[in-house]
């Protein structure tokens, strides 16, 4: 009775960490839908990826191998990256490795003039944008970012830049392949990626925060309610490029980023909850083990001696 009292115990208690457990899972910040969440943290996690680059003592050395040997293993590890680009302190072409191309001897191109390269070699601070490349007729999100070098007296001094070009419709493809709710991506008004979406959906619309782009949205289909449904317009294909990121744009983004980490939080206590139960009802067992098992065990063991002794005197006081 006692042993099966305490597995019971046991059971009980797991059954409610459990059911804890599952309710922080569901639990989603106020404002954000699980599907924003997800789709934001992608690219929160490329950004940490590029700082990571970026910082890398790697890519502040002076041999052109050395990189784009880092370029190119970094290219391999990570399927949305499409290519990276340095240049020199004068904005000068040092080394470009891009997907799918073998070839990463360059000439020493004067790259000065494009805006990101401005945007990084003069005015030292970071770029975020967006670029279509016409070969591939696919959008990409371009990062850049100065790079610099300390001396032994600890003074940075600038030494270049480096721009990473990530493909935007990779992403979401990504995303596709693990999610069974069907899905639209629009920039602005342009429809960018579709996944099992059918014209006609009513649907419910959330801005993204995506470094590079001013406006971009997914929608996703409205659970139906007794109240009239709204139907929003269907969505203009529309070849145009978004504006860059704005201020507006980076508040949202820090939002997101607290939002992403609440439910990582909840994911993280989730994860203990199951550690906690499991070491309690390792204890538990032990305890039930030690002080009811045993004792009735060798209860049993001297009850079968004494019917084998047969009246054996060892029995007698």
């Amino acid at each position: 009775m006692l042993p099966k009292l305490s597995l019971a115990i046991v059971l009980v208690s797991l059954s409610l960490i459990f059911a804890s457990s599952d309710q922080n899972q569901k639990t989603v910040p106020a404002g954000y839908s699980e599907m924003k969440i997800e789709l934001d943290s992608i690219f929160i996690n490329l950004q940490i990826d590029f700082d990571e680059i970026i910082n890398s003592p790697v890519v502040k050395s002076k041999t052109a191998s050395t990189i784009n040997g880092y370029f190119f293993k970094k290219l391999k590890n990570n399927q949305l990256f499409y290519s990276f680009t340095k240049v020199n302190s004068k904005g000068i072409l040092t080394n470009e490795v891009i997907r799918m191309n073998e070839n990463y001897n360059v000439k020493p191109v004067d790259l000065s003039k494009e805006f990101w390269v401005k945007q990084t070699i003069i005015s030292h601070k970071p770029y975020t944008g967006l670029k279509k490349l016409e070969q591939t007729g696919r959008y990409y999100l371009l990062w850049a970012a100065p790079v610099f070098s300390k001396d032994k007296k600890g003074k940075e001094t600038l030494v270049g830049a480096v721009s990473l070009k990530i493909d935007l419709w990779d992403c979401f493809h990504k995303y596709a392949n693990k999610s069974e709710t069907p899905f639209l991506i629009r920039m602005g008004k342009m429809k960018l990626y579709s996944n099992k979406w059918k014209t006609g959906t009513r649907y419910k619309e959330e801005l993204l925060t995506v470094a590079g782009i001013k406006k971009i949205s997914v929608c996703y289909p409205r659970i139906l309610t007794t109240e009239a449904p709204v139907i929003s317009p269907e969505p203009v294909i529309k070849d145009t490029v978004p504006a860059v990121d704005s201020v507006a744009i980076k508040a949202a983004q820090l939002d997101s980023v607290k939002a992403i980490k609440a439910v990582l939080e909840k994911k993280k206590a989730q994860r203990n909850n199951f550690i906690v139960a499991a070491v309690i009802a390792l204890l538990i067992l032990s305890a039930a083990f030690i002080f009811i098992i045993v004792p009735v065990l060798k209860h049993r063991r001297m009850i079968k001696d004494i019917e084998k002794s047969d009246g054996d005197d060892k029995w007698r006081l």
